[in-house]
């Protein structure tokens, strides 16, 4: 969602160390984390720090854009 709302909506809600840090996290937990999203993001994804290949859902558009308007 933060990838979704940086790169589309002109919105940054996670400061890149906060973004660089779960990318990084996400990357040691990989064979644990289980979510239906998981096929859309890819472990060069993660390394690089950048969701701008991901194919975002309508369910991930629409809950970013309710993340960035309850965060207002």
């Amino acid at each position: 969602m933060s990838s979704y709302l940086y790169y589309n909506a002109n919105a940054q809600v996670l400061s890149d160390d906060d973004y660089d840090l779960m990318c990084k996290r996400m990357i040691l937990e990989w064979d644990n984390i289980s979510h239906p999203h998981k096929k859309l993001v890819t472990i060069d994804d993660l390394q690089a720090g950048t969701g701008y290949a991901i194919q975002y859902t309508n369910m991930i558009k629409n809950a970013a854009i309710r993340w960035l308007s309850d965060n207002k």
